[in-house]
């Protein structure tokens, strides 16, 4: 009875391993055929749904070996691909580039442009890499990024980053040349693909392809000339960019906010303008083409705890060298509506004189 009970049981146990096996296979099938069903956009909705299942995994890990892991699986294609297109209600149009949408990413991410066409594949509108420098350089020493944590009824949630990294950047040269290889594979493949598109689509994007494509100029930490460093970016990066940003906010490199006072600030962006315009003039020279959208932007981005005179200082330099914008930080203060407030006041007074 004893064996019989024994070989009883393995039956039993071996029936219910293959009934549970065919039911695991008949399920990945269903599923499989029901995907195949559904519409494009669900499944890419159900894809970003899945991936805050990894979130909690990343915040587990040091917060750079998790940035770092974020932007090469970005690199690599492995992140989820938005393929939803944007409602034209979202399309604008800024300094002649089509933006399909306003949401972009920060520089500070992708501060290398090694994962551009992922990043973008998100369903940013524009991301802007950098910042970058002139030289390689490490930065400040580790750790650098640190996360500030707030206890909630059930988990500690992640409120803040505190970035302090530095500038560090592998240089002008190694972004030059990733952005160089991404610039001729995209125009390969938009010459393969245009005999398929329609003439009376409205094309958003710019050198980045479906998507505008900004880089943040930084100085090095040993620099003396910091108008020689951002001359430099714009020499060499600013065929691959929709738009160039001067970047003199960061807390982190010594003396680079001394040149957000009035004078610093105009001698530089002077330097820059002059130096852009040499470049106009060569291309016309040498019949190079910028394309129809013309030569990029020169924006400058400032610090966001910046006081009502540096404010009117920075207003009044970007107003007379018609600057083509500004960037800064979100601020809890009331330093953005004191810009607005100054630069609409300010443009107002050019206009009418």
């Amino acid at each position: 009875m004893g064996c019989h009970g024994e070989v009883g049981r393995d039956i039993d146990g071996f029936i219910a391993g293959r009934l549970l096996t065919g039911a695991t296979i008949g399920l990945v099938i269903a599923g499989g055929a029901y995907v195949s069903t559904v519409d494009e956009a669900t499944f890419c909705g159900w894809l970003f749904s899945a991936t805050k299942l990894v979130n909690p995994f990343f915040a587990l890990l040091d917060a750079e070996v998790a940035h770092r892991l974020a932007v090469s699986a970005a690199a690599r294609g492995w992140v989820p691909r938005e393929k939803r297109s944007d409602s034209s209600n979202l399309g604008l149009e800024v300094w002649g580039r089509k933006f399909s949408n306003p949401l972009g990413l920060a520089a500070g991410f992708d501060k290398n442009a090694e994962a551009v066409e992922g990043l973008l594949g998100l369903g940013f509108g524009f991301v802007e890499v950098g910042s970058v420098t002139p030289v390689p350089q490490e930065g400040n020493p580790k750790p650098r990024i640190f996360r500030l944590r707030q206890e909630g009824e059930v988990m500690v949630d992640i409120c803040a980053i505190i970035n302090r990294c530095g500038f560090n950047s592998e240089g002008i040269v190694a972004v030059a040349k990733r952005l160089g290889a991404q610039h001729g594979k995209r125009k390969l493949d938009e010459t393969a693909g245009s005999s398929t598109s329609s003439n009376d689509e409205v094309k958003y994007g710019g050198k980045a392809g479906p998507g505008i494509l900004g880089v943040n100029l930084g100085k090095n930490k040993t620099s003396e000339d910091a108008a020689a460093d951002y001359v430099q970016g714009v020499h060499t990066l600013s065929q691959y960019a929709d738009y160039l940003v001067i970047n003199v906010s960061s807390p982190n490199t010594p003396g680079l906010r001394m040149l957000q006072g009035r004078k610093q600030l105009k001698d530089l962006v002077k330097k820059v303008l002059n130096f852009r315009h040499e470049l106009i003039v060569q291309a016309a020279r040498d019949e190079m083409q910028w394309g129809e959208e013309g030569p990029p932007p020169l924006l400058v981005k400032i610090a966001p705890d910046l006081s009502k005179e540096d404010l009117e200082d920075i207003a009044a330099v970007a107003l007379a060298l018609r600057l083509d914008g500004l960037l800064w930080v979100f601020s809890y203060d009331s330093s953005l509506l004191i810009l607005v407030l100054l630069l609409l006041a300010n443009l107002v007074i050019w206009k009418s004189s």
